[in-house]
């Protein structure tokens, strides 16, 4: 199997429903930093991880500085930046991606274009604010599940209308409870098991639906996980253009090294590093949240499961709601008895 591609395949025979398989074989660049020094490290680390480039930088920095003996904390620019680029990937999602996924093309051009030359939150709020939500962000924001929904009922934005779609109940994991780097140094191992990371002995969802679910129980008792995904990233997005929330980000020892904890647009990212006695990388690994959407129990698995019969196209639109962070590929097989 092609490394660094996520395999779904729906097996099934005449005997029983159909089962969804789940695999990421993922090819760990990382080990590339194995004997090289922390600078090193450093200025390779955006050039390996392309995708949500400064997330993966500050974790870096952080993680090293700690297994340093230094206490790392992210300062309020670093944070800053991070939150800038957690906006800029959700909206290139929403007028690429989604916009593909629901409407069968991506965005007007005029959209695409004014995203490419955003380089700033109030830059993109104003785009969002026109694009996505079609009024202020706090005042949105204000709405509460039941706003929401008159919003999206009255679908005057492209994204409202796709979460008016969602309305097909479908089951969804346990959500993954809001972390720090402590709290993960403490419970570390279930994280690094070797079949999948889990907390408390089960797969979870860890995107911001995570993170927002207190906002949207309405739609997760009607088991709607669909929208209330959707919905989480239009959360999440309008909290960050509206300077209320920027993303988190931490660092803990551990009796072998240190990690770093950073929130990131798809969930959480996880560095774990150590140095030897000169100083040089001798341990390090990077747990991305799309280790967690593609656990063969994850929710991927989950939510696919009882998408069977749907369409090649249904298929896509759930999985790109989900938004694992590399490409993926779906087949079918008949197992014969």
């Amino acid at each position: 199997m092609k490394p660094d591609k996520i395999h779904i395949v729906l097996s099934q025979n005449k005997d029983s429903a159909p089962a969804v398989r789940v695999s990421w074989p993922r090819m760990e660049a990382e080990r590339l930093f194995i004997g090289q020094s922390v600078a090193q490290v450093e200025a390779m680390t955006p050039l390996l991880f392309t995708l949500c480039a400064r997330a993966q930088s500050l974790a870096a920095r952080l993680v090293l500085q700690q297994a340093a003996g230094q206490q790392a904390m992210a300062s309020n620019a670093q944070r800053s930046v991070l939150t800038l680029e957690a906006a800029r990937e959700t909206l290139r999602k929403l007028l690429l991606d989604w916009s593909q996924a629901f409407d069968g093309a991506p965005a007007a051009a005029e959209w695409t274009a004014q995203w490419r030359t955003a380089q700033d939150l109030p830059a993109l709020r104003i785009l969002a604010e026109s694009f996505v939500y079609g009024e202020d962000c706090p005042q949105w924001l204000q709405r509460g599940e039941d706003g929401w929904q008159a919003w999206l009922t009255a679908g005057h934005t492209a994204p409202a209308r796709w979460l008016a779609m969602l309305d097909q109940p479908l089951p969804g994991c346990v959500l993954l409870p809001p972390l720090d780097a402590d709290m993960l140094a403490d419970h570390l191992a279930d994280w690094l098991r070797p079949g999948g990371p889990v907390w408390q002995g089960q797969a979870c969802e860890v995107s911001p639906l995570a993170r927002e679910a207190t906002q949207l129980p309405g739609l997760l008792q009607q088991g709607l996980y669909p929208r209330a995904r959707l919905l989480a990233r239009l959360l999440q997005l309008a909290r960050w253009l509206s300077g209320t929330q920027p993303l988190r980000a931490s660092a803990a020892s551990l009796p072998d090294g240190a990690l770093a904890l950073v929130e990131t647009a798809r969930g959480p990212l996880l560095h774990l590093a150590a140095l030897d006695e000169s100083g040089r990388i001798s341990r390090y690994r990077v747990l991305p949240p799309t280790l967690w959407h593609a656990h063969p129990e994850g929710v991927l698995r989950v939510s696919l499961g009882f998408l069977a019969d749907a369409t090649a196209a249904e298929w896509q639109r759930q999985i790109s709601l989900i938004d694992p962070c590399v490409a993926y590929s779906v087949s079918k097989e008949t197992e014969y008895a």
